[in-house]
């Protein structure tokens, strides 16, 4: 400013001009007010820890160092709106960011923002999230400063469990043994069932199980004993009138009769095509026709094999060895039938 001073001066002595003088240096000094002015910028900050805007006059344009001089320290998750300069004129606006924690995974983060929805909140932390999760606010809302977020992972997962099936235990009373005593026919075994649940675990915890089925991987084995009573082997009950284990009608009458026992599996059948089970036996059809209906019994009583059906044949039966063969539902029992003497009474 002195050196333009001296040499206007000087160019006024030159000139030896009053007037001329006076006038010119008016203009130099217009010009240097101005060329003054002209470089102050007003600046208008708006600051979230601020409770006013502030106004400031300076002859910076850039904002991080008009912040800096200002001593306002932006953080990194703060956002700031710089709107340039205009006509030397700029306002700035600084938005601080809040904490928002959240709980998930058995961890607690805390993400800082200056806002936003739960759902961008939770992106901007890169936890992800499925639509079986717990979420204690909705994903549309937006956060607030100190908000807690909290997820709770759901999931559904299969899981199956074995259990014990008890067998059942039948007794079949029979004449094959003494009175009283017994004998295990077959072995009982327990068997296997499967049940498979669908469970809800929330955090990994088992909040609900709901059955989803049911599988019988090894059925389980009814235990059979034998126990002597003095019962007949067959169950048939033909309805025909017996008297001291003698049938009061009959067509007739094969006393001293060979019988043996026999088996022949489940769902076995016999030459008439008859299903053998307890009460059907094998028979010369030649001497007793097939489907013929028959009481047998020892003569004295003390074994009564019972109502009987003629269904089935062999050949110890055609050659005459034996006289009749007595079905049983298991070897055991055949071989427990040995052989016996029995009166076969054919009824029809």
């Amino acid at each position: 400013m002195r050196t333009i001073q001296k040499w206007l001066l000087t160019v006024l002595r030159l000139l030896r001009s009053r007037a001329f003088a006076v006038s010119g240096l008016a203009a130099l000094l217009s010009v240097t007010v101005y060329a003054t002015s002209a470089s102050i910028n007003t600046v208008y900050i708006h600051d979230d820890d601020l409770e006013e805007a502030i106004l400031i006059r300076t002859s910076e344009d850039d904002i991080n160092v008009i912040l800096e001089n200002q001593g306002i320290e932006v953080r990194p998750a703060d956002t700031v709106a710089f709107t340039g300069f205009e006509n030397q004129v700029a306002e700035v606006t600084i938005t601080r960011a809040f904490p928002v924690s959240i709980n998930a995974d058995g961890k607690t983060l805390t993400v800082h923002t200056t806002g936003g929805t739960v759902r961008e909140i939770l992106s901007q932390a890169d936890v992800e999230i499925d639509d079986q999760d717990l979420i204690n606010k909705s994903l549309s809302t937006f956060v607030e400063p100190d908000d807690e977020i909290v997820i709770n992972r759901v999931e559904y997962l299969t899981s199956q469990v074995e259990e014990e099936i008890p067998f059942e235990e039948e007794i079949r009373y029979t004449p094959l043994l003494r009175n009283g005593r017994s004998e295990i026919l077959q072995a009982g075994r327990t068997g296997t069932l499967v049940k498979t649940y669908i469970e809800r675990t929330v955090d990994g915890v088992v909040e609900e199980a709901t059955l989803d089925g049911e599988n019988v991987v090894e059925a389980p084995v009814t235990q059979i004993s034998l126990v002597g009573a003095d019962v007949p082997v067959s169950d048939l009950n033909l309805g025909y009138e017996i008297v001291n284990n003698v049938p009061t009608t009959y067509e007739k009458v094969i006393k001293g009769a060979r019988a043996t026992g026999y088996s022949a599996g489940s769902r076995a059948r016999g030459a008439s095509g008859n299903r053998l089970e307890y009460g059907h036996v094998a028979v010369n059809p030649k001497v007793i026709p097939y489907n013929s209906l028959l009481y047998i019994t020892s003569e004295d009583g003390s074994f009564v094999y019972g109502y009987a059906i003629a269904s089935d044949t062999g050949i110890a039966l055609m050659d005459g060895r034996i006289d009749v063969d007595l079905y049983y539902e298991t070897y055991r029992e055949s071989e427990l039938n040995g052989v016996k003497n029995v009166n076969i009474y054919v009824l029809d």
